[in-house]
């Protein structure tokens, strides 16, 4: 008898015009949509940390994902109406993630998500990329992984 394949749950999400993400949905714990007026900077940070919201009372840092990752920053994609910020939980913290635009749920068997990748990519894209997955139309979807996401983000705001 042959186990049944296990199913996760991904959101899919823009990080460029062309290049789609997707992060466990276990991981995530809302969108919200943030004004960039109502973002504080903060300075003498990393580049890709936009600065500080607050959300509910709780002092929420809000970091461009593409700029953390070495592609095109969100400022420079003329990006400014507004931020689709992923809330992800780590450490019992939450940290926003500012993505370009929000995709769909996608769903992986065990298996779907291949380690290795033919595309070239940012060393830190590569550090945070835990595989990718090909939809049935041909397109390429990179599963990021949360826990390298925050340690990316620990190790830039040391250098800083």
């Amino acid at each position: 008898m042959q186990a049944k394949p296990t199913i996760s749950q991904f959101l899919s999400f823009f990080l460029t015009a062309d290049i789609q993400a997707m992060l466990p949905t276990e991981e995530l714990g809302e969108i919200i949509k943030i004004d960039p007026s109502h973002i504080v900077p903060i300075f003498d940070l990393s580049p890709a940390v936009m600065g500080v919201y607050n959300h509910r009372g709780e002092v929420l840092w809000v970091v461009d994902l593409s700029s953390l990752l070495e592609l095109e920053p969100l400022y420079k994609q003329n990006y400014y109406y507004s931020y689709n910020v992923l809330l992800i939980s780590k450490n019992d913290k939450i940290l926003g993630l500012a993505v370009r635009q929000v995709g769909h749920l996608v769903l992986c068997k065990t298996g779907q998500i291949r380690r290795n990748t033919l595309h070239e990519l940012t060393p830190k894209l590569s550090f945070c990329l835990a595989g990718e997955k090909r939809t049935a139309q041909g397109q390429t979807i990179l599963a990021l992984d949360g826990d390298r996401i925050v340690e990316l983000l620990t190790q830039e705001s040391d250098k800083s």
